[in-house]
């Protein structure tokens, strides 16, 4: 049996950029991209009420995390409270090709808005040039990103440990960001310097995303979802994958989430 949130993964972004030749149509295939659609309107169905060892994800609600990094270059303490993510459950999938006619199952899904909103205090240092720059933050915050898209394919092939599994290949995906909205409130810092920083913030978030995008698909997934997902697939047929979806889905339709 795979845990539903790390098949999750594999619907959602196929988390793979390991390149291969496909393999032939397995048993099942014809179905995988309308049990796939389906798995993914029930979980979004879900997403409110929670399911299981799924916790609620619309918002998601965080009272109060605390974190410490710590190295040569910089040191960062601090906690958040009382965060809250909304938005995550209005995406949508506007695109899905038919995987049993073409062998590649492409994606193109968007987040019109996510929200994140909250308080937060940092304390710390970076080290530039040997000299030590002072961190000292207490914010309110207040952030929204708008139509946060992923737009990508992927293929299967054969798992290199069993010849029935699967494995994710050939994976290609591009992330878009059309906005950030930045009303964040510094309360150590005067009027001025927040409106700054607000406004720097807004332009430097999607050019960041833009920077970042071939290390994501190079280094994140290669190095860290793909093995994961593929050693959860290794002994799952195309079938049997299918079956999952269409089970979960009509699991999680029956729950009638109403909240």
């Amino acid at each position: 049996m795979v845990p539903s949130f790390q098949i999750f993964l594999v619907a959602l972004a196929a988390l793979s950029a390991v390149s291969a030749t496909p393999v032939v149509q397995q048993a099942g295939s014809a179905e995988f991209t309308s049990s796939m659609t389906r798995f993914l309107k029930a979980f979004k169905s879900i997403m409110p009420c929670g399911y299981g060892n799924i916790p609620v994800l619309a918002p998601i609600v965080n009272p109060f995390y605390e974190y410490e990094y710590i190295t040569d270059d910089y040191t960062v303490v601090g906690n958040v409270t009382n965060i809250r993510i909304q938005g995550l459950d209005s995406f949508q999938v506007l695109s899905a090709s038919d995987y049993g006619k073409t062998g590649e199952a492409s994606f193109d899904l968007i987040f019109p808005k996510i929200q994140v909103l909250g308080f937060a205090e940092v304390d710390g240092f970076i080290n530039i040039g040997g000299f030590k720059l002072p961190i000292q933050q207490n914010d309110v915050i207040n952030e929204a990103f708008y139509d946060l898209r992923f737009v990508g394919s992927y293929s299967f092939a054969n798992s290199l440990t069993n010849s029935s599994g699967l494995r994710v290949v050939d994976f290609k995906q591009s992330i878009y960001l059309a906005g950030v909205e930045l009303d964040n409130w510094n309360t150590l810092w005067n009027i001025s310097t927040n409106n700054f920083w607000n406004r720097i913030m807004k332009t430097l978030v999607p050019l960041a995303l833009e920077e970042i995008q071939p290390k994501v698909s190079d280094f994140l997934y290669q190095n860290f979802f793909v093995p994961k997902i593929n050693e959860l697939l290794a002994n799952v047929s195309m079938a049997e994958l299918v079956n999952f979806y269409q089970t979960m889905a009509q699991k999680w339709e029956n729950a009638n989430c109403q909240a």
